[in-house]
């Protein structure tokens, strides 16, 4: 689902993880509702949509009309401000801050996704792309492999008491083993390069997964939704990389920026 958009063309892939946003967004404002806030789910939306098109034309349209898009997330921006003056409630500034900030938070990873999709032709494609999901996807295998042989020694029981140290350093090594694999791929980076990001991916996606476990301890649930019965919702599917992509793009354009 996540990868076979990318085997057909980079807008097309922006387009369905633009979607997946939405309904992640969704989901996390309904939690934050769970906690108490009330946050402006319109505005938030009308937010992100607006992040949809400013990151569209930098990315995909070398910066056409995006002076428009920056006065819609400007105007957007003011308008949270102005209807929480009117509203009856007894937590504005969390509402505010809530409303403004989870758009934020879900388009710098769906959204985020351009930057490899798009910009870094440098790298093979779809491999680099599918190299960010990949490594996220066996941290979390061997993890849980490695965790339920072996892990005596809790990682963070506070948030998620199935996490131990030794599965989160078995996940950790076969990441690394993964993307020094991968450095040998023509038209790659380095080893080097490939092991840090591994590292990046790894930290940044287990990151990632103990902060929607500290927003859905704070809602009181198990799961985010019901989109997959059994397995949670958008947000329970993509916690790891909504910290992954941000972070790894950091470390690309401070390790190995595009000439």
């Amino acid at each position: 689902m996540i990868l076979g958009p990318l085997f057909l063309s980079p807008k097309i892939a922006y387009t369905v993880y633009s979607l997946f946003g939405i309904f992640t967004l969704n989901e996390l404002y309904t939690l934050t509702k769970h906690t108490g806030s009330s946050p402006n789910k319109t505005i938030g939306l009308a937010l992100y949509l607006s992040l949809v098109l400013l990151v569209y034309q930098f990315f995909f349209e070398e910066g056409v009309g995006m002076a428009v898009s920056w006065f819609l997330i400007g105007s957007i921006a003011l308008a949270a401000l102005f209807f929480e003056i009117f509203r009856t409630n007894d937590r504005p500034a969390e509402s505010i801050g809530i409303t403004l900030a989870s758009p934020l938070y879900v388009g710098i990873s769906f959204l985020g996704a351009a930057y490899f999709i798009a910009y870094r032709d440098d790298f093979p494609q779809p491999l680099i792309v599918i190299s960010v999901f990949s490594l996220i996807w066996i941290n979390d295998v061997a993890a849980y492999l490695v965790g339920r042989k072996i892990g005596k020694n809790k990682l963070f029981d506070r948030l998620s008491p199935n996490k131990t140290i030794e599965g989160s350093v078995g996940g950790l090594v076969f990441s690394l083993l993964a993307g020094i694999g991968l450095s040998y791929v023509e038209g790659m980076p380095s080893l080097p390069i490939m092991a840090g990001f591994s590292l990046v991916c790894v930290v940044s996606g287990s990151l990632g997964d103990l902060l929607e476990s500290r927003i859905k301890r704070a809602a009181g649930v198990k799961d985010s939704g019901m989109f997959l019965p059994g397995h949670g919702g958008f947000f329970d599917r993509f916690d790891a990389m909504m910290l992954a992509v941000p972070t790894s793009i950091l470390f690309f354009e401070l390790a190995l920026p595009k000439v």
